[in-house]
């Protein structure tokens, strides 16, 4: 591909986040009428570096250059009026509104001297707008009443309407059919004839080759390396976004599973799933359940512990057929759930770790208000010995706890209600690699205790080093499944991405 001006350039550009860094030394450039792709794991960067770019974050170091000058970005407003527009997985657009209103939200069309939005003129507009494409979108029809693809066309629609030149599109596919998929791609490849320019971020790596002209892999925070996708294949894109040798990343294991059945589920179906999935999990064993974004994990999760009662199918605890409709019978039950949004499900953030500590189940919260302050103190005393939570000072607000201690109080808060059976979904979300560290060895060590651990995790190497099995979903549906003496980190990338 010929080199032409460059739309968009970071140079050494570097963020962090208390003591972590986000971004180390960023260089990252785009071609004007240029398809880019970022990929990488979660926590390598992405995210960090299109908030800076769209003016959420700002840069720590570094600096950004538009079209050969120069720029601050200060906050999304500056962004937008400099051209750069966001299309996130989840929809903005406002539902009961028209596509022409959603088209011109903002920067309405009005009368010059009354102030009247000129109606007829934006739906007129609108109309023109999609001709270009062409689309047979009413601009007349409510959003709430399109599909999904078509909300992301109107969403480039609203851009281009604004004079977007830079489109920042985030799993932009999530969610769709093969035909929005192949009818949102001729959006895309008509944006480039018009020499708009497409930074596309996506896990699904068939589509980056489908649509993108060159990628660039960002890991740990870094630039590893930017190809054309006409000189590089899937396989060494994954070599890439994997990195380090998985066994210094994870403590050893010393047990093994042991021969009790603890939970089997056969055709078990629940929200979000396509198709019915079947397994068991045994008395010390991980199973490792994995998937992108939308791939129905943290449905399957909360279903078995009882959030959604919109489930068919059989389930067994310790050989007997058993209903879970609600978290207090999966508690009752044996079975814990920690949630992957620690600050909103997992915590109060407004109470200090003793009565987070102290809230153990509903029955027992109720009890607890009957129990003195001296068993409180005991019992959130020992959990934070047996835990190594940090600092150990009882009377500390969660709010003011590091990430990786916020989620060892929540562990230890379920650990306490004795459970058979520990659901854990996306545990070292947002933590740093030594509390990572950390949670692997408590993971390791309930499992050597004898409990059955679930590990959801769209983090490939954690579920690759942690567990002795593992289940692959991909849009609601398990396709395939690794035994331990057959977990392959490469290939387990490109069935999970699909490639």
């Amino acid at each position: 591909m010929e080199k032409e001006e460059k739309a968009l350039e970071l140079i050494n550009v570097h963020k962090h986040f208390g003591g972590i860094y986000a971004l180390r030394g960023i260089h990252f450039e785009v071609e004007e009428g240029e398809v880019h792709a970022l990929v990488g794991e979660n926590g390598a960067g992405k995210s960090t570096l299109i908030k800076i770019i769209t003016g959420v974050h700002p840069l720590d170091e570094g600096e950004i250059y538009l079209f050969g000058k120069r720029v601050k970005i200060e906050n999304p407003i500056v962004a937008r009026q400099r051209g750069i527009v966001a299309i996130y997985q989840e929809s903005s657009l406002i539902e009961n509104f028209t596509v022409a209103q959603n088209i011109f939200l903002g920067h309405e069309i009005q009368e010059n001297r009354s102030g009247w939005l000129m109606e007829k003129m934006m739906v007129k507009e609108s109309q023109e707008l999609m001709e270009q494409f062409p689309l047979s979108i009413d601009p007349l029809q409510k959003v709430k009443n399109i599909g999904l693809g078509d909300k992301r066309i109107v969403e480039i629609l609203k851009a281009l309407s604004n004079n977007a030149q830079i489109f920042i599109m985030d799993e932009p596919t999530a969610g769709m059919s093969k035909i929005e998929i192949e009818n949102f791609f001729k959006i895309v490849r008509d944006l480039k004839k018009r020499r708009k320019t497409v930074i596309y971020i996506s896990h699904h790596l068939e589509e980056i080759f489908q649509i993108a002209d060159r990628v660039t892999v960002l890991r740990d925070g870094e630039n590893v390396g930017t190809h054309s996708t006409k000189d590089i294949q899937i396989s060494e894109l994954v070599r890439m976004m994997i990195g380090r040798n998985l066994e210094s990343e994870f403590p050893k294991r010393f047990g093994a599973p042991g021969d009790k059945v603890l939970l089997e589920v056969k055709n078990f179906f629940s929200e979000r799933m396509l198709a019915p999935i079947s397994f068991s999990l045994r008395s010390g064993e991980i199973l490792g359940i994995t998937g992108i974004i939308g791939s129905g994990k943290t449905e399957l999760g909360k279903s078995l512990f009882g959030l959604s009662q919109n489930y068919s199918g059989d389930y067994f605890l310790y050989g007997k057929k058993v209903r879970i409709d609600s978290p207090q019978k999966a508690v009752q039950l044996g079975v814990s759930f920690i949630p992957e949004d620690r600050k909103n499900e997992g915590l109060f953030l407004q109470l200090p770790i003793v009565d987070n500590l102290s809230m153990i189940i509903i029955d027992q919260a109720v009890k607890m208000l009957f129990t003195s302050n001296r068993k409180k103190i005991s019992i959130a005393n020992e959990i934070i010995r047996d835990l190594l939570i940090h600092p150990p000072n009882i009377h500390m607000m969660a709010r003011n706890l590091s990430g990786g201690n916020q989620q060892k109080v929540v562990v230890g808060k379920w650990i306490k209600s004795q459970p058979k059976i520990i659901i854990m979904d996306e545990p070292t979300r947002g933590v740093d690699v030594g509390a990572k560290y950390e949670i692997y060895k408590l993971i390791l060590r309930f499992a050597d205790e004898g409990l059955g651990i679930i590990l959801l995790s769209s983090e490939f190497k954690e579920v690759a080093g942690l567990c002795d099995r593992i289940f692959i979903l991909r849009k609601g549906e398990a396709v395939a499944e690794m035994k331990s003496s057959q977990k392959n980190l490469e290939q387990l990338y490109q069935l999970a991405l699909g490639g």
